[in-house]
């Protein structure tokens, strides 16, 4: 009897979900005597497949990290930085003005009288002048135009950035609540089976005492348990790394989690790759070749003449006269032969190739990864519906073994390699399924709607400008 009722706990050990989904405890089923009519629609593990948790849990959690993460406010702060940039850049088209008031005193003075010192002679002892010059380019071939141009693009860059730089963080918190998940079943799960599998050493012990089993079957039951507390402590190492990182990203610990809401499905590759290809990281690093491109421009009409048109006025002794003033009127026209003019214009140009190369590169990677991940979703449902019928056969096979070993006509250790397979199985499928999840999510980024999905609105991400 305390063989049999060992047998029964051993089974226990796969009674991993509940907690995790935040409910009472529900061990799977003990061996039954009929294990072709088993009923799985209330398999505790297969049912994880179809229990999630609500989406606004899941979409505030992410939408937290996102809005807090310190790459957020990184991105922010440079998109503000853009446009402070094509601020600077359109002003570059207006006048210039500059003033200058200046007054001095002589302290001391003696001249001869030599005639050629006669202007330095003149000057009065003290006096306060006040300049004022404004300048405005009228025709400059299109370079200042070019250059706000370019700023403006920089800035559709920026902002591409900061929705792909929220993206990957949103990436980031689902694999982190995935990754919570999914070992704190598997930790559940192997806590539950190492347990089990010490009831069992001890039931071997009894036998060991009845004479019905050699010493030597403690060995393979100690190796058994050796193996399964190996996993426990790659299990609970992988959740401590998961725990870390959900609570870098959130600020906060992981409370009880349960299996996030599957993202929605996409019909085809051909889908994936045409989405991609608009996705925020293809999207600005066009715009990063366009603002090289007018850069370019921009650089080549830097070697051509410039004209510009100003005004010069003073007022002479501002306070030592009551009117003595000038106003001059000015145009000119400047054309700088030398100086590197012609190299700045030829780097640019070679960065402007450079820019469109990256972009293109850019915009095929992209297809090329959401074609990988649309692949990988596709491969993913395969792998679980195989290791659906894989766990479904490893727990037929564990009860007709146990049923065998009921009526004496098995081993102990038969029983114990089935249960070891139904574990793995159990495991197996765990990690196939949120595996599958995350996959979709992966997809999602990679198509550049992750931040839609999630409801998760870019322009709330932006910095104080």
């Amino acid at each position: 009897m305390r063989l049999r009722s060992c047998l029964a706990t051993a089974t226990a050990c796969l009674a991993l979900s509940a907690p995790a989904l935040g409910q009472a405890p529900q061990p799977l089923p003990a061996p039954t005597g009929t294990p072709m009519t088993i009923d799985f629609s209330n398999d505790p593990v297969l049912r994880l497949r179809h229990e999630q948790t609500s989406f606004e849990q899941f979409r505030n959690a992410i939408a937290t990290a996102v809005e807090r993460h310190p790459g957020t406010a990184e991105v922010a702060a440079s998109e503000d930085e853009a446009r402070a940039a094509v601020s600077e850049a359109r002003q570059a088209q207006l006048p210039t003005v500059d003033l200058s008031i200046t007054s001095y005193r002589v302290i001391s003075r003696a001249f001869s009288n030599d005639p050629f010192n006669i202007i330095e002679r003149s000057r009065p002892r003290q006096r306060t002048d006040a300049l004022l010059s404004a300048q405005q380019t009228l025709f400059d071939f299109g370079a200042s135009a070019r250059r706000v141009t370019a700023a403006g693009a920089r800035l559709r860059a920026a902002a591409a950035d900061l929705e792909a730089a929220g993206s990957q963080v949103a990436l980031n918190a689902v694999a982190a609540w995935y990754d919570v998940f999914s070992f704190r079943a598997l930790v559940s799960l192997t806590e539950a089976f190492v347990a089990s599998q010490r009831d069992l050493r001890a039931a071997v012990e009894i036998r060991i005492r009845q004479g019905a089993s050699a010493e030597g079957d403690l060995a393979r039951v100690d190796s058994y348990i050796a193996q399964t507390e190996t996993r426990l402590a790659q299990f609970r190492r992988s959740l401590a790394n998961a725990e870390a990182r959900f609570t870098e990203l959130t600020g906060s610990p992981p409370p009880a989690l349960g299996r996030a809401p599957a993202g929605p499905a996409v019909a085809s590759r051909d889908e994936a790759v045409l989405a991609a290809e608009q996705s925020a990281t293809v999207r600005s690093a066009q715009a990063q070749s366009d603002a090289a491109r007018d850069e370019a421009r921009a650089a080549r009409a830097d070697r051509l003449p410039r004209v510009a048109v100003g005004i010069d006025a003073g007022r002479y002794g501002v306070i030592e006269t009551q009117r003595d003033y000038d106003i001059r009127g000015n145009i000119g026209l400047r054309y700088r032969l030398f100086g590197g003019y012609n190299a700045r214009a030829d780097e640019a140009s070679a960065r402007a190739r450079a820019a469109d190369a990256h972009a293109n590169r850019i915009r095929e990677e992209a297809g090329r990864d959401a074609a990988i991940a649309w692949s990988d979703v596709r491969a993913l449902e395969e792998q679980l519906t195989a290791l659906e019928a894989s766990y479904i056969a490893s727990r037929r096979s564990r009860d007709v073994i146990a049923e065998r070993f009921r009526a004496a006509r098995g081993t102990l250790f038969d029983v114990v390699a089935a249960e070891d397979s139904y574990f793995e199985s159990a495991t197996a499928y765990i990690q196939a399924l949120t595996e599958l999840d995350a996959a979709r999510y992966v997809l999602l980024s990679r198509m550049g709607r992750l931040l839609d999905t999630l409801h998760i609105d870019a322009d709330q991400l932006r910095g104080e400008g």
